[in-house]
């Protein structure tokens, strides 16, 4: 047994690449290095996370590189890739730009060695000692998925950066606007949440889209099921018709609204987005639930009928459950667009108690050409968050809602 034990050892050590050794073991020197260093000069905060994280890394790549791990090489060979990505952006739009040729030097040499790096690991002995397999395709993948992490990911992570930054360190222009130059703050915190009315403007615009959203579902709902069901081709020509409106700019609407508005009495209230909405909410959300309607066979509703049904305890028991995406899409839509919405909050309503968070943020956070960019990227990533969180939840629902809603009739 030991001296099978023995024999894989010896194989196994044959078949390792000189190479292979000798980059495992820089890269564990590079972490023990890197993990001295950091508990020498006590340094803590993130920037200790990172370093800790960049150590466990580079001892996780250099053990499954020894044991011929693919993964390992792998990843390595992605780092590499996306080293030579990000040095060839940097040398671009910045060394080179702003004349910096000593950094441009380091950039060049530092590609360099990630290319050698990457030659390495893709030749004949290396390949062969991980099983002739190709790192390339899960690369492509890694990095594909890595740029759109990084666009989706980097708005939320400047806006969290901007929200506790101290105004010295934003407008210093010696300093990196992307990293804590300076120890975090709460003032823009503080600034928004008490010389601001926000958590009003976010209530306002909390009751404003829930009330909106009803209304559109029980207008919507009713009416797309009728065209795409009761009235046969008229149904469809009258669906596209109500669609059209839709496309109707609000510039062009506003003044015409304010007159209504201003008749009811509605004006400087939150009421008056409750009567503008739904006519901006109801067409899209008609078309839309047509085409999702029109793609529920028939039949389903037919058997619910011949059960004892009736038609509307078909609609309510068979077709609504069945349209779920469809309706989450709708509520999506509807919500999105009403703490989004600029042009109709802005003329309707003057009162700062009274005001919604898509107007009241820019309004008051921009006093004459005073910008207080902490505090506006705070109220940004207040007001974001639960729309994000809604969309990543219900994901598949809302991109099932558009595709199957918007493409079957």
């Amino acid at each position: 047994m030991a001296t099978a034990a023995k024999l894989t050892a010896t194989t196994a050590t044959a078949k390792r690449p000189l190479g292979i050794t000798v980059v495992s073991a820089l890269l564990l020197a590079g972490a023990v290095a890197l993990l001295g260093l950091t508990l020498v000069h006590h340094v803590g905060g993130l920037t200790g996370i990172f370093r800790l994280v960049a150590v466990l890394v580079m001892v996780l790549i250099a053990l499954g590189l020894w044991k011929l791990h693919n993964a390992a090489r792998t990843f390595l060979f992605f780092l590499c890739a996306a080293d030579i990505i990000g040095c060839l952006l940097a040398l671009f739009l910045y060394a080179l730009r702003q004349s910096h040729y000593q950094l441009a030097v380091f950039l060049v040499v530092q590609m360099c060695i990630s290319a050698a790096l990457i030659w390495y690991l893709r030749s004949e002995s290396v390949t062969r000692a991980f099983e002739n397999l190709n790192p390339w395709p899960t690369t492509v993948k890694m990095l594909v998925l890595t740029v759109f992490t990084v666009l989706l990911a980097f708005p939320f992570y400047w806006m969290v950066i901007a929200t506790f930054k101290q105004n010295i360190d934003l407008y210093g222009m010696e300093n990196n606007p992307f990293i804590f130059n300076l120890p975090p703050t709460l003032d823009n915190l503080r600034l928004l949440f008490t010389q601001t009315r926000f958590l009003r403007w976010l209530e306002n615009t909390a009751l404003v889209g829930g009330i909106v959203v009803i209304i559109t579902l029980l207008l919507a709902v009713p009416a797309a099921y009728a065209l795409a069901r009761l009235t046969g081709r008229w149904g469809e020509r009258l669906g596209i018709g109500i669609f059209l409106t839709y496309l109707v700019p609000p510039t062009l609407l506003f003044i015409p609204l304010s007159r209504v508005v201003a008749l009811l009495g509605l004006q400087d209230t939150i009421w008056s987005l409750v009567l503008v909405y739904p006519s901006v909410t109801v067409p899209f959300s008609i078309w839309l639930l047509m085409g999702f309607f029109k793609s529920i066979p028939r039949e389903l509703e037919d058997a619910a009928m011949v059960d004892g049904l009736t038609r509307f305890g078909a609609f309510i028991r068979m077709v609504v459950p069945i349209s779920l995406s469809g309706i989450l899409t709708v509520v999506i839509f509807t919500f999105t667009l009403v703490t989004q919405e600029y042009v109709y909050a802005l003329t309707f309503i003057s009162p700062e108690s009274q005001q919604m968070v898509g107007v009241g943020i820019p309004i008051f956070l921009v006093r004459g050409d005073v910008y207080f960019w902490g505090s506006l990227m705070a109220a940004c990533l207040i007001a974001s968050l639960p729309i994000a969180f809604i969309y990543n939840l219900f994901l598949d629902r809302f991109i099932a809602g558009f595709t199957v809603g918007a493409v079957k009739g």
